[in-house]
C-alpha cells in the first residue's frame, strides 16, 4: 500500500494519551477478526465543513498501522487517512489492514460534520449579601430551561462588611472593563447589559443560530490536578484580536442569601426567609485558566486548529464533583463571539 503522510494534527495526540482519554483502552488479539479505530479526537468526533479529518488505527499491541489500513467511510473506501464533506451529516468510520496473514477489520466509529452554533455567554455579577440578586439567578435558571445553548458564570463579590465566601479575586478587573458598578448586574457575551425584567428573548433570539467558530473542551481530573485541553476551529480563520478566556466553576454550593424578595408575593423568593438559608449558588467562577480577559489566539487560518492547553491544582474546599468549565471567543473589543461548557473529565465535542 502507498505510504501516506500523517497529517502535522495528528501529533497532538500524543497529549490525548496523557489525559487518558484515547480510544485505545480495550485493544484485540490480532487473530481476532476486529482491530481498534480512533477518529483524532483534536475534531472531537465533529468536524466543520470542508474541514480534514484524520483516522488512525492501533493494532493490539498498540502500534499504530494507520499507513497499511484501508479505511472506508459510510462503506465506501478513501484515499490515505483523511475525509472532509462540504454537507453536513452524521458519518461512520472503519479500516481494514492486514497483519501476520490475518485480514483485520476494525470496530465502526461513527462521526459528523456540522454547522457551529451559538453559545451565548451570560453573566452574573452578585453576591450572597446582595438582596436583589437572587432575581438574575431565577432569569438563568429560566434560560436554562428554555435553552441548552448558554454558558453561565456566576462572579461574586465580597460585601465591606459581609464576605461571599466564592469571592472571585479579579472580580474587579471585569467590573472596570464592563461597566460594572451597581448589583445585581448582568451581562449577555460581555457587551450588552440585560437589565430587569432580565426579558429571555434577549437571549433566546440569539442563541444556537449558524455560527462560523466552534470551541471544544476536554479535560482529566487526577486527584487535585487538572488537566484541561481547549481547541478552536474558525470557518474563515481568526480575527485580528481574538482571545480565548477559559474560566473554572462551581455549582451547589450551599450557602445563605440575602432576600428582598421575602415580603414579595409575586417572587419566586416570596416567604423563603431573609437570608435564605439553604441557598444554591450554581455556576460560580473559581478560577480563570487564562488571563481574566483572555490569552492571545495566534492567527489560525480556516478550517485549522488552534489548541491551548491547562493545568492547575484544584483547591481542596472545591467539591470536584461539582466543577465544570467554561471557554470562550472573544474579540479585541472583549465581546463574546462564541462559547462552550463542559463537565470536568467530559470530552465536549464541537456543536
Amino acid at each position: 500500500m502507498k505510504k501516506i503522510k500523517i497529517p502535522k494534527i495528528v501529533m497532538a495526540f500524543a497529549l490525548l494519551v496523557v489525559l487518558s482519554c484515547s480510544k485505545t483502552e480495550e485493544n484485540v488479539s490480532l487473530t481476532a477478526p476486529t482491530g481498534e479505530i480512533t477518529v483524532d479526537k483534536i475534531v472531537r468526533q465533529a468536524s466543520l465543513r470542508n474541514q480534514l479529518i484524520p483516522f488512525s488505527v492501533l493494532n493490539a499491541a498498540g502500534e499504530d498501522v494507520t499507513e497499511i489500513t484501508e479505511f472506508f467511510v459510510d462503506g465506501q473506501e478513501i484515499i490515505g487517512n483523511t475525509f472532509s464533506s462540504p454537507e453536513v451529516g452524521a458519518f461512520e468510520v472503519y479500516g481494514v489492514y492486514s497483519e501476520n496473514g490475518v485480514l483485520i477489520t476494525t470496530n465502526t466509529v461513527p462521526f459528523e460534520v456540522i454547522i457551529p452554533k451559538r453559545k451565548i455567554v451570560v453573566e452574573d455579577y452578585t453576591g450572597t449579601w446582595c438582596g436583589y440578586c437572587p432575581s438574575v439567578a431565577y432569569a438563568v435558571e429560566e434560560c436554562h430551561a428554555a435553552t441548552n445553548d448558554i454558558a453561565v458564570v456566576a462572579i461574586h463579590k465580597t460585601a465591606s462588611s459581609n464576605p461571599d465566601p466564592m469571592h472571585f479575586d479579579d472580580i474587579q478587573i471585569l467590573q472596570n472593563e464592563f461597566g460594572v458598578s451597581g448589583f445585581p448586574s448582568a451581562r449577555i457575551n460581555r457587551s450588552t447589559v440585560w437589565s430587569s425584567p432580565y426579558e429571555l428573548s434577549s437571549i433566546l433570539s440569539m442563541a444556537g443560530v449558524d455560527t462560523d467558530l466552534a470551541v471544544g473542551i476536554l479535560s482529566k481530573l487526577d486527584g487535585s490536578t487538572l488537566s484541561v485541553r481547549v481547541d478552536v476551529v474558525y470557518e474563515n480563520g481568526s480575527g485580528t484580536g481574538d482571545k480565548l478566556v477559559v474560566y473554572l466553576l462551581e455549582s451547589g454550593v450551599i450557602h445563605e442569601q440575602t432576600n428582598y424578595y421575602n415580603s414579595d408575593p409575586t417572587s419566586p423568593y416570596y416567604q423563603q426567609g431573609n437570608p435564605i438559608s439553604d441557598f444554591v449558588h450554581n455556576e460560580a467562577l473559581r478560577l480563570s485558566l487564562t488571563e481574566v480577559l483572555g490569552d492571545n489566539i495566534s492567527a489560525t487560518a480556516e478550517l485549522e486548529e488552534f489548541s491551548k492547553t491547562f493545568t492547575v491544582n484544584i483547591p481542596e474546599e472545591y467539591n470536584s464533583t461539582n466543577l465544570s468549565l467554561v471557554a470562550m471567543v472573544v474579540s479585541a473589543d472583549n465581546a463574546a463571539k462564541n462559547a462552550q461548557f463542559a463537565d470536568i473529565d467530559e470530552d465536549k465535542a464541537y456543536e
